[in-house]
C-alpha cells in the first residue's frame, strides 16, 4: 500500500479496537487495525467486501451501542469513492507462473 497517495477517511475506534480506514487513488479500500497487540491490514476492492472482512470481524467484539459506527464508516468510504474508478471493474493484471526447473537426471 503506498501510503503517501493513500487518503485517510475514517480513524476512531469499534469497540476497543482502533481502526483506520483509507481510500486509495485506484479506488481500493484499505484499513489497519490493533488486535491483541499485533496490526493487522486489509486492502479490498468492494464495500461488500470491506464490511465482509473487516467491519464484521470488528462489530462482533463491539457493544450493540455501536451500530451505527458501521454505517459512519461506509458513509466515509462512500464519499471518498465518488469520483475514483471502481476497481472490480478494471482488467486484472495476470500473474506468470513460474515452471518449477526440470532436473536433469544422471544417465
Amino acid at each position: 500500500m503506498d501510503e503517501q497517495s493513500a487518503r485517510t477517511v475514517w480513524e476512531g475506534s469499534i469497540g476497543k479496537t482502533p481502526l483506520r480506514v483509507d481510500v486509495l487513488p485506484s479506488g481500493r479500500i484499505a484499513a489497519t487495525w490493533r488486535v491483541a497487540g499485533s496490526e493487522r491490514r486489509s486492502v479490498v476492492e468492494t464495500i461488500e467486501q470491506f464490511e465482509r472482512t473487516v467491519l464484521f470481524q470488528l462489530m462482533i467484539s463491539a457493544p450493540p451501542d455501536q451500530d451505527s459506527v458501521a454505517s459512519e464508516v461506509i458513509g466515509a468510504v462512500e464519499r471518498a469513492r465518488v469520483d475514483l474508478p471502481d476497481p472490480s471493474t478494471l482488467p486484472r493484471a495476470r500473474r506468470s507462473r513460474s515452471r518449477p526447473q526440470r532436473r536433469s537426471r544422471p544417465q
